[in-house]
């Protein structure tokens, strides 16, 4: 064989060899595995979600050519705790879709969300993507429902909406069964009353809202409203740094700068501008007592004098109490009688309602003589200070305004058609800013107005009637949780919370079925003068167990 055919030869062999190679690169090709591709791209990688909110995510997932992924599995998980050193992670969800709640605590680091998907045809490869989540309070203004659905503990839903929520222009939110979506239980015990509250001044970026909750064997206990968490309780020195033997809390309420306790040993208070537990009881209005858990008071951080009142039955008189205790001026004060009767000697009544006005002017309870069973409304003039001016060189004052002291006001009869009312009331409440008396029995909500003349007039048409084998369990005056806190943050001219609608111009009325079902319904005034109610426009909310409670809160 010749060089030159041998040289052809190997050329051939390499020509074939090169064509074979092809071939089955080609044939490769053709039966390569897809890459899985997961398309996140319409969703940043930063993600703001409200605790307890729900989060939707939905990425494009695709396998090369391959519509059919039906051989993919997904599974959803989130970091337990915040930041991203070796976190510990919990699994959410084996969809493709993700929609779960967040209840992580909030917290100014994220916490991480990472899709992993496997191709089980394929070997089982996996592909991952991460996305960091940022828990924020989702829980603003709104109206607040405690109830109970196992007679022995208690949770928490709010409603969020353009009626009961301030600069809020999204569509209505519920969240239900807080406590427990947060800590996979209810709180145990059961809740009575309910007061929102706020540590620091609103108006400063570092104020804490929070609710404190009195429970039916006389604990307490408060939760921060940024998430509900709870932050502290009378088993603890949390609330209390000394609790003597058989002390009960009866209510909290808020009167100038100061947050009142009222327990079975006195009154305990703290200054709501940087205190949150109390310490030893108030020895000045521990000398007095309010019959039946009855106090008026003026939450303005800016009222002063006569900010909170009670009767006391065992002195037979009103009570105001004045001045405040860290500024050395807190005292007791009492009011001065008139034609129409005597502040201070009335012996024989109970309480049953009181109310503040909110230019802090008149202070109206309602009292039953213990005798004949008969009611009466009282008015208070509130106590002035003289007003005036000095000139330019302050050698020579103006008096502009006499001082005017506390004294009795008018008096007011009510019928015995009121007193039948009365007497199988489940609630009984004034008006804000009207001579209107609202009375709630089980199957309807009626007025009684007063203000002209000596006898209060009854309206005995229902203003409200239950449907349904429904019973009334409780009716309040609906205020928005600022005002409740601080009257003056959406009073005046130019108030720096401006009042909604329905603010002081509806009722809250909660009710239960015989299948032991609460519902909320919250029912706009439409004549303030004579308390005229329209059902037809009423907000009502159903899905609750027995409801305990229902306050507002701000923000």
């Amino acid at each position: 064989m010749g060089k030159s055919k041998f040289i052809y030869m190997i050329f051939a062999l390499w020509i074939a060899t090169f064509y074979s190679c092809y071939d089955d690169k080609s044939t490769f090709a053709t039966d390569s595995i897809g890459e899985v591709v997961i398309d996140a791209s319409d969703t940043d990688a930063n993600i703001y979600v409200g605790y307890q909110e729900e989060l939707s995510l939905t990425p494009a997932i695709s396998v090369g050519n391959d519509s059919d992924v039906d051989y993919l599995d997904y599974k959803w998980f989130l970091s337990r705790t915040s930041g991203n050193s070796s976190p510990d992670y919990e699994l959410l969800g084996t969809e493709k879709e993700l929609h779960t709640i967040i209840s992580r605590p909030i917290n100014i680091q994220y916490y991480v969300l990472k899709l992993i998907v496997t191709d089980a045809k394929n070997g089982d490869l996996q592909y991952e993507n991460r996305w960091y989540i940022h828990v924020q309070s989702s829980f603003i203004d709104g109206l607040l429902i405690a109830d109970s659905k196992d007679g022995v503990s208690s949770d928490f839903s709010l409603i969020l909406n353009r009626t009961f929520t301030t600069n809020y222009n999204k569509d209505e939110t519920i969240y239900r069964t807080i406590l427990t979506n947060a800590n996979g239980e209810a709180y145990n015990g059961l809740i009575s009353s309910l007061t929102y509250e706020v540590l620091g001044y609103p108006e400063m970026s570092s104020h804490t809202n929070q609710v404190w909750a009195v429970t039916t064997d006389g604990d307490a206990c408060r939760f921060d409203c940024q998430d509900f968490s709870l932050t502290g309780n009378t088993r603890d020195e949390s609330i209390i740094t000394y609790r003597p033997d058989g002390l009960k809390f009866k209510s909290f309420f808020c009167a100038s700068q100061m947050f009142f306790a009222n327990t079975t040993v006195g009154f305990y208070n703290l200054i709501r501008t940087s205190t949150n537990s109390f310490g030893w009881h108030d020895a000045i209005a521990s000398k007095s007592k309010p019959n039946n858990n009855v106090i008026a008071s003026h939450s303005s951080r800016i009222a002063t004098y006569n900010h909170t009142i009670w009767f006391d039955k065992e002195q037979a008189r009103f009570v105001s109490y004045t001045g405040i205790p860290a500024f050395g001026n807190a005292q007791l004060a009492y009011y001065q009688a008139n034609s129409q009767f005597d502040p201070n000697a009335l012996t024989g009544k109970s309480a049953v309602a009181g109310i503040i006005s909110e230019d802090e002017k008149i202070g109206t309870f309602l009292l039953k003589d213990d005798a004949t069973g008969q009611y009466t409304i009282y008015t208070l003039n509130q106590y002035k200070e003289q007003e005036g001016y000095w000139n330019d060189d302050w050698t020579e004052y103006t008096e502009t305004s006499p001082e005017v002291p506390a004294s009795a006001g008018n008096r007011y009869y009510i019928p015995n058609e009121g007193k039948t009312l009365l007497d199988n009331a489940i609630s009984v409440f004034f008006f804000q800013n009207s001579y209107v008396l609202y009375v709630a029995t089980e199957s309807g909500i009626y007025a009684i107005t007063y203000g002209a003349g000596n006898n209060a007039v009854v309206q005995t048409v229902p203003k409200y009637t239950t449907t349904g084998g429904e019973k009334i369990t409780k009716a309040k005056l609906y205020q928005q949780g600022h005002f409740t806190n601080d009257m003056f943050m959406t009073s005046g001219s130019e108030p720096s919370v401006q009042p909604l609608p329905w603010h002081n111009k509806a009722l809250i009325v909660t009710t239960q079925n015989a299948n032991s079902e609460g519902k909320v319904y919250v029912i706009p005034v439409t004549q303030t003068g004579i308390g005229t109610l329209d059902p037809s426009q009423a907000l009502s909310y159903a899905g609750f167990g027995k409801i305990l409670d229902v306050i507002t809160i701000g923000y």
